[in-house]
């Protein structure tokens, strides 16, 4: 009895002074470390061939990222090269000229010369294939689930007999709502390549997201696999995190050189559009 009274005394002095033992640690964050970043797009569609470019921040910097100011910015394909003009109104914004637009199945070559140099870089380069034509929308449905409070966004489609990787992203009357990385969907056709999609869910919309009355957009890009990939990785980043059981923060992927971070994306979508009615049960 007495030994076991010991050992209870001990265990109990060894918790008091494990637990009183705290030393306050400060973390030197090195505020010298930047890197461009770059969100670039070339589609079929005019007016949407853009690169943006900001200069990544300290972690405690809670001011929107600073645009890169002119710099050149120029894509190649085949045996032509257009040049990217800055948009003197939105600082880091370059566009194509209006009668540029992007062809399926072409590859497109990013290269990016800086005024001054980030990260000892000045000069920075990438590459991106259009994938070809996405399958054809037949029609899209929404259903509203009163249990939920969402929009259930429902796709009909011929997915051609090959691998593919789709984004979805949402307009409500003309305008994105799914500019946001976080909101974004992806998916691959294994579930249904080469078959009718026959009204599988894509997309979850927030009921105040879209009001009866309105018109809804579903748009469908086929992406290449590693977009598909950059995307996911991002989204897996952003997401809370568990202290105890999520794995260690990872330097998100990216097809831009010289430690670059940010995307060159290719794609070409299709769309199908839907005027929101009353459900019968909306409160």
């Amino acid at each position: 009895m007495k030994k076991k009274f010991q050992i209870y005394i001990s265990l109990v002095m060894l918790v008091l002074a494990i637990s009183s033992c705290t030393e306050r640690i400060n973390i030197d964050l090195d505020e010298s470390y930047a890197r461009l970043a770059v969100e670039g797009y070339i589609t079929p569609e005019e007016g949407e061939q853009h690169v943006k470019l900001t200069k990544t921040a300290n972690y405690f910097y809670n001011n929107p990222p600073q645009g890169v100011t002119q710099a050149q910015v120029k894509v190649t394909t085949g045996d032509s090269a257009v040049l990217f003009v800055e948009d003197l109104e939105n600082p880091g914004y370059y566009m194509a000229p209006v009668d540029f637009r992007g062809i399926p199945e072409q590859a497109y070559s990013l290269e990016i010369q800086l005024k001054d140099a980030i990260n000892n870089s000045v000069y920075y380069q990438s590459t991106e294939t259009m994938p070809h034509q996405p399958a054809v929308i037949d029609s899209i449905e929404l259903e509203y689930n009163a249990q939920w409070e969402r929009w259930l966004v429902h796709l009909y489609a011929w997915e051609p007999p090959a691998v593919n990787y789709y984004l979805f992203n949402g307009y409500v009357n003309g305008e994105m709502i799914t500019d946001s990385v976080s909101r974004k969907s992806v998916t691959d056709d294994k579930l249904y390549n080469g078959n009718y999609t026959g009204g599988i869910t894509v997309m979850v919309l927030y009921k105040d997201e879209i009001s009866p009355g309105d018109t809804f957009t579903l748009s469908l890009s086929n992406i290449t696999k590693s977009y598909y990939d950059f995307i996911l990785n991002v989204q897996e980043e952003i997401q809370p995190k568990n202290p105890l059981f999520s794995g260690p923060p990872a330097n998100v992927i990216s097809n831009i050189d010289n430690d670059a971070v940010g995307y060159f994306a290719a794609y070409s979508s299709s769309y199908a559009s839907v005027l929101v009615t009353v459900p019968d049960d909306w409160k």
